[in-house]
């Protein structure tokens, strides 16, 4: 019986990943690359614009950013961009920018699919995933929170609900320089 106990603790987090996240299909798959760890710069980042001019994260310096990576053909990905939108809107745009970063290999997919779905998060691409494979993004979606000096905070992988109060408060803790609330975003469990 502890046997199947612990097989049970160890799979159980496994089976959860795969229902919030989508690993790379075949034709997706990136170059094996080291992921950011937190406190590396991600000052030197350049977004290239969907429907804007390209961004680079040191813009972004004294605001604490959200980056989302994701694709139109990866389902928790879709399910959670309207709480990325929600939570851009609850944010203070003073102190903090919530992006999304698109790893589709044409830009029609996402541009439609954000308007059809009437979703206003501000987005950008990544036609060859070049930048996920610089982050060293594995599984979609994965987010970013970066801090107001440019520096990883942490990552994230799977959907989230990224307008709960929980996360808003972390945020904003994070923002002050409060890490510590972080760390419950990441273990944030998606069936609450």
């Amino acid at each position: 019986m502890r046997r199947l106990t612990v097989t049970r603790i160890v799979l159980l987090p496994l089976f959860a990943l795969l229902l919030t996240a989508c690993e790379m299909a075949h034709e997706h798959a990136l170059e094996p690359h080291q992921r950011l760890m937190p406190g590396e710069s991600l000052s030197e980042l350049i977004l290239p614009g969907l429907d804007r001019e390209d961004l680079e994260i040191s813009q972004l310096k004294g605001k604490v950013v959200v980056l989302n990576v994701w694709a139109t053909w990866c389902p928790p990905c879709r399910r959670e961009l309207p709480s990325l939108q929600r939570l851009g809107e609850r944010l203070d745009s003073e102190r903090f920018a919530v992006l999304g970063l698109s790893v589709d290999d044409d830009k029609h997919h996402p541009r439609e699919y954000l308007i059809d779905r009437e979703i206003e998060l501000i987005s950008y691409i990544d036609l060859d995933m070049s930048i996920a494979s610089q982050l060293g993004a594995q599984v979609f979606p994965d987010t970013y929170l970066i801090g107001v000096d440019g520096r990883l905070l942490m990552n994230i992988e799977g959907e989230r609900e990224w307008d709960s109060p929980q996360v808003i408060v972390a945020l904003e803790a994070a923002y002050r320089g409060d890490y510590t609330l972080l760390q419950g975003i990441k273990h944030q469990d998606m069936r609450d």
